[in-house]
């Protein structure tokens, strides 16, 4: 299994498609909020399933839940905007929330800035923003690759 992950799109789905076309072959899309239309537009254009969740730039949809829980490869997802739990001044409310919910991995964006870390047997994965960087560098997203070994992954940053 190999989970494409991108955040922060905000309607510019240039970045969306140049992210798609640099990107391997990925089995499932996740989006992590701010503009949850440019993750319908990731799914036609990519005919693969994409989870999503709605930022606080998706003030206006009601209908996409704000944090998703689920399970690829025995490990359980945690997929959330991050706007919530405070996640421009760090990831301890999310490390806290995380141990609460047994999750594996945390995906989240709103900070617009690329964090991989791992905590207590736990990946924290902000793939950043695919078009409005804060961290002076390209616009990213990243790759999970869960087909490395049985009880491990690899993550991969990707610049557009």
């Amino acid at each position: 299994m190999i989970m494409g992950v991108m955040s922060d799109s905000h309607g510019n789905t240039i970045a969306v498609k140049k992210a798609v076309e640099k990107a391997p072959h990925v089995d499932l899309w996740l989006h992590a909020g701010d503009y949850v239309q440019d993750a319908v537009y990731l799914e036609k254009i990519t005919s693969v399933p994409v989870m999503k969740v709605a930022g606080n730039g998706d003030w206006n949809n009601t209908e996409v839940a704000e944090d998703e829980f689920f399970m690829v490869e025995g490990k359980k997802i945690w997929l959330t905007h991050g706007h919530k739990y405070q996640v421009k001044w760090g990831i301890d409310y999310l490390r806290e929330l995380a141990q609460k919910n047994c999750a594996d991995i945390i995906i989240f964006g709103h900070s617009h800035i690329y964090l991989e870390e791992y905590q207590e047997g736990r990946l924290f994965l902000n793939p950043g923003s695919v078009s409005l960087p804060r961290d002076g560098k390209e616009g990213s997203f990243a790759i999970i690759n869960f087909s490395v070994d049985k009880n491990l992954f690899q993550v991969n940053r990707y610049t557009i």
